[in-house]
């Protein structure tokens, strides 16, 4: 049953890609050089100059920042990245932050020194 099904499915697929797509009549549709100029020849000279005109007057539009390829960042979202980096660092195992990953329980002050290695060989410190 399972198998028929599989086969069935398979062959709909194929199918379905078989089947050519409807094409569009008026996208889809090559048109020579020769119908361009007989159209450019119809247009009125006024309204190309005075297309020609404002296209010149226009002054070029600014890149956003995207597409000059910078990232815009805002000050809320730099600092937000920037706590998000600085928590993201690995401390070091021997100063104040070594052991911040690391559960040392209820474990306070130089008793906490066993669990130095444990976190180095875990990887939460350097």
């Amino acid at each position: 049953m399972r198998l028929s099904c599989l086969l069935l499915s398979a062959l709909l697929a194929a199918a379905a890609q078989a089947k050519e797509s409807p094409r569009d009549p008026y996208l889809d549709k090559q048109v020579s050089e020769a119908d361009i100029k007989a159209l450019q020849g119809r247009s009125d000279p006024v309204v190309q100059k005075a297309v020609a005109e404002i296209v010149v007057a226009e002054p070029a539009p600014e890149p956003t920042p995207v597409q000059a390829g910078v990232v815009a960042l805002n000050p809320i979202k730099q600092d937000v990245m920037s706590a998000a980096f600085d928590e993201a660092k690995v401390p070091d195992c021997l100063h104040s932050e070594g052991l911040k990953r690391q559960p040392t329980f209820f474990l306070k002050g130089i008793l906490k020194l066993p669990f130095v290695p444990i976190a180095y060989l875990r990887g939460v410190c350097n």
